[in-house]
């Protein structure tokens, strides 16, 4: 495991409250985070936080009314059973 010397920062209570540790381990961390893409998951992990959000009062918003054209064309998505939805061709 990687050595990783340490100062902890305690508040009034004597309960650690943060860790202070030497510039260069911390830049060594960030290569080792970039190196094996954990920065990517993350940010990832990040953009999914909305999804943990409480939707509970959305009710509350008005619903948005979609104008004609305003959303495009797509592809015809079917139902098949045992399958499930199949995204077809236009």
């Amino acid at each position: 495991m990687l050595k990783i010397n340490k100062s902890y920062v305690v508040d009034q209570n004597k309960q650690a409250i943060a860790v202070q540790i030497p510039i260069a381990e911390f830049e060594r961390i960030e290569q080792l985070i970039s190196k094996f893409g954990l920065d990517q998951i993350l940010e990832s992990d990040a953009e999914d936080a909305w999804l943990n959000q409480d939707l509970s009062r959305l009710s509350e918003y008005d619903a948005y009314e979609w104008q004609a054209g305003e959303l495009g064309s797509g592809k015809p998505v079917n139902y098949v059973e045992g399958v499930g939805l199949v995204i077809g061709e236009e």
